[in-house]
């Protein structure tokens, strides 16, 4: 049944069909006999050729989709890689900025890690840096573009370290600076300096820990450093004294006062007033027994005078950067 139904259809594709063609211009019409089988062969092929014209079309399209896309990516990277060559221009003139704070600051080379010290990566990198950012951006892989980025990061975490170390060491030069006790105590002459001398009073050979500066009374006694009162009060043979901790190992005593103008745990800045000259305790004149003390130690209060003028000029430097805060 079905094969009947089957040749049945096929009889029937192979049997022409008449198409008359009438012209309107005066020419003859005439008459074609095509088989029903032309006919679908014919509507095949146009699906055919229309389907591949669409996928041709489309491939086309996608090509010029993915050649914009190329241009904007190549547009980005080359920006990128402006970028990255700027930020490799600014580390390396952090990094000479890096080695002139610390020659100027007397500030010797080291830090978290010996690179910095130097400051910057190794000439090989820099120049591996700048051709691989020099290059065509179609040559620039994504993965050595991030390897270059990410050694810039590292590269600033090492510079803002090193600045961090600068810093540091300034802010501990400062109050270094400010500990050190380098101005005079007192206007006034040198009547007695450090070191053994003839006691005044028993005519005898002592160790003199300090120097007296003789004035007139009442002459304004002033802190040599920045500190704090650890004492202020009567001591015996120095009378009404003080004695200021600076820090970093460093003291000062101030003795034979008339007054005494601050007391004892206060914050005190150089040059604040102490007190008075005066002649208490064991004395023969109105005169201030100034000493200074290191590590438990008394020295020579000159020395320090003399360092002081040596390092004006620095210390104003940290005067300077300190002068807001």
């Amino acid at each position: 049944m079905a094969y009947k139904r089957l040749v049945k259809g096929w009889k029937s594709s192979v049997k022409p069909v008449s198409v008359f063609i009438v012209p309107h211009n005066g020419l003859p019409s005439f008459r074609i006999n095509l088989p029903i089988m032309f006919f679908l062969a014919l509507a095949v092929s146009w699906t055919g050729f229309t389907i591949w014209a669409g996928y041709i079309a489309g491939r086309h399209f996608d090509y010029s989709v993915t050649r914009l896309d190329n241009r904007i990516l190549r547009a980005k990277m080359n920006y990128v890689s402006l970028q990255v060559e700027k930020g490799l221009a600014y580390l390396e003139m952090t990094r000479k900025t890096d080695q002139q704070l610390r020659k100027m600051i007397g500030m010797a080379r080291g830090g978290a890690d010996n690179r910095s010290a130097v400051g910057g990566p190794d000439l090989s990198e820099v120049s591996d840096f700048r051709k691989l950012l020099s290059s065509k951006a179609s040559g620039i892989r994504e993965t050595s573009l991030n390897n270059a980025v990410l050694q810039m990061q590292e590269e600033s975490r090492r510079r803002l370290s090193s600045y961090a170390e600068i810093t540091w060491y300034i802010t501990n030069k400062h109050n270094s600076a400010r500990a050190t006790p380098s101005t005079w105590p007192a206007e006034g002459r040198i009547t007695s300096s450090f070191g053994y001398r003839i006691a005044p009073l028993r005519v005898a050979s002592e160790f003199h820990s300090g120097i007296d500066i003789a004035n007139e009374p009442g002459t304004p006694i002033r802190a040599t450093a920045d500190g704090v009162v650890r004492y202020a009060g009567w001591a015996n043979g120095y009378g009404m004294s003080m004695v200021l901790d600076h820090g970093f190992g460093y003291s000062t005593l101030y003795g034979h006062l008339s007054e005494l103008a601050v007391k004892e745990g206060a914050q005190i800045k150089r040059g604040q007033g102490l007190g008075r000259m005066g002649s208490t305790g064991t004395s023969t004149g109105s005169h201030l027994h100034y000493e200074v003390w290191t590590d438990d130690m008394p020295k020579n209060p000159t020395r320090y005078l003399q360092l002081g003028e040596k390092n004006s000029h620095f210390a104003g430097i940290f005067e300077g950067i300190f002068a807001g805060n």
